[in-house]
């Protein structure tokens, strides 16, 4: 059936009308869905939401029938399915006979015949797929798929909008708790400035290892917040840090899971809830809450880790005092491989090599910069001197 072009353009501004006048983004994907199936007088439509990044379907949209072959499929089947984003359109003339379509409901296949999907492209790691599909052998005319094309793509332009605002919004929502963190530790002299350190030292390490912007910012906000669950602590306890009882002590390390547990039901921050549950583990397993080790422990907490102990040694505590920059850092490579990821010391020592001035150093850069090179040598040499030991005695002997 010929599409009205008439009835096309009024549907085009009235989709239009509701993205500019912020109508809520799944009642633009149903009105898009719905049109499309009946003006192509097909049997179903479907719009997907994915998320590449996290490789899974954030959401979808359908209107006609039911087609659970495709409507409850995963987001590996529909990558495979629809080739991994290598065109914009694809079509499958044959759903029937294509075993890469699930058979979930025999009946249901067999009144699909052809499929076509088209890509669009959304912010961030969002994708939209529209599929929409008939009882017959049918494959869209050069008008007709210029048509869904127009349509979904104003599907992808609503969610580009809707998700532009709520970035501002999270954004917003973001600095109020990270600033309520700052001004609950900015009450103790001691630690005032803490946070805000390590999470500069984190965010220049995570850099240093070739983390991705969104892996760097992500690390860099976890250091801001990696002692939030000390909120739950009393004062009398803080204060007397370094002289606790077993019981007092108890109650400290109760402290990254009272922080992952504040941040859970942010969703904006659920990226970081787990470098802040972990970063107090031990590369050994040794460590709290979970006594989890090596690459079990997500990267960003093993990175804080590091940062966390420097940062403290060289601030100094009640009861424990400060320690100079040589010290600390003599201290960080005794703890490779039992305390610390020995990556992530590696890269600590080359990111204070390339940015010194982020340690406020006062005493010489070059007898600094000395002790780095060769404690840098050493743990290159340790690193190799355990493959060569791996391939000699290879796991089972």
């Amino acid at each position: 059936m010929t599409p009205d072009f008439h009835e096309f353009f009024t549907l085009f501004a009235k989709i239009s009308k509701k993205i500019h006048a912020n109508t809520d983004t799944k009642d633009i994907l149903a009105c898009i869905v719905e049109n499309i199936t009946r003006i192509l007088s097909a049997k179903g439509c479907i719009f997907w939401i994915l998320n590449t990044e996290k490789q899974c379907i954030e959401t979808k949209i359908f209107h006609g029938f039911d087609y659970q072959s495709l409507m409850r499929t995963d987001y590996t089947t529909l990558m495979t399915l629809f080739e991994n984003h290598k065109k914009a359109c694809v079509v499958i003339p044959n759903a029937r006979e294509d075993d890469r379509i699930p058979d979930l409901e025999r009946l249901g296949k067999r009144k699909i015949n052809s499929v076509t999907g088209l890509f669009f492209n959304i912010s961030g790691p969002y994708t939209g797929l529209l599929a929409v599909y008939f009882m017959g052998n049918r494959t869209l005319e050069p008008h007709e798929l210029e048509l869904v094309t127009a349509l979904g793509e104003q599907g992808a332009t609503a969610l580009e909008k809707a998700m532009g605002h709520d970035k501002k919004i999270l954004e917003i929502y973001r600095k109020i708790v990270e600033g309520f963190a700052l001004a609950i530790e900015a009450r103790d002299r001691v630690t005032h400035g803490h946070s805000r350190r390590v999470a500069t030292l984190s965010r220049l390490t995570a850099r240093q290892m070739g983390l991705d912007d969104v892996m760097v910012k992500n690390i860099f906000h976890a250091g801001i917040l990696h002692d939030i669950g000390k909120i739950g602590t009393r004062d009398t306890v803080l204060d007397r840090l370094g002289h606790l009882t077993p019981k007092e002590m108890e109650q400290i390390r109760q402290h990254p899971v009272l922080g992952a547990d504040i941040l859970v039901p942010l969703t904006f921050f659920e990226d970081i809830a787990p470098m802040i549950r972990h970063h107090h583990e031990r590369f050994d397993g040794t460590g709290y809450p979970d006594k989890i080790e090596g690459k079990h422990i997500p990267l960003g907490a093993r990175i804080l880790a590091v940062c966390d102990v420097f940062e403290t040694m060289t601030a100094g505590r009640p009861g424990m005092r400060s320690k100079d920059l040589g010290s600390a850092i003599c201290e960080l490579k005794h703890g490779v491989g039992t305390l610390f990821d020995p990556n992530v010391v590696q890269a600590f020592f080359a990111m204070i090599q390339a940015h010194p001035q982020a340690m406020e150093i006062h005493e010489s850069i070059d007898d600094v910069l000395d002790m780095l090179r060769q404690n840098m040598a050493d743990l290159a040499l340790q690193n190799r001197l355990e493959k060569k030991t791996t391939r000699l005695f290879p796991t089972g002997f």
